[in-house]
């Protein structure tokens, strides 16, 4: 029974391939390395956000703490309105 399968596969043709084939998976191969971002490039984008968002943290904590110490030099005053009782 093995005898009859290698038999088989011995008759096997090879499939013809144009010559330009090789070339072509090359170039798309050259394309793909073309458009991948370097790792270090990646690393100072990553970076520069962190850094933005820090600094915006930063800004929005001192921002508020200013707020919170003005909101606290206002006091309110009661006022009693009763006009409408002297109508």
């Amino acid at each position: 029974m093995e005898s009859d399968n290698l038999g088989l596969l011995k008759n096997i043709k090879r499939v013809k391939v144009p010559d330009a084939l090789y070339q072509t998976i090359e170039s798309r191969l050259e394309k793909n390395r073309e458009n991948i971002i370097p790792l270090y490039k990646a690393g100072i984008a990553a970076s520069l956000v962190i850094g933005l968002m820090l600094t915006q943290v930063y800004f929005l904590e001192g921002l508020s703490s200013k707020i919170d110490q003005s909101n606290n030099d206002f006091e309110l005053v009661e006022v009693n309105n009763n006009l409408i009782y002297y109508e």
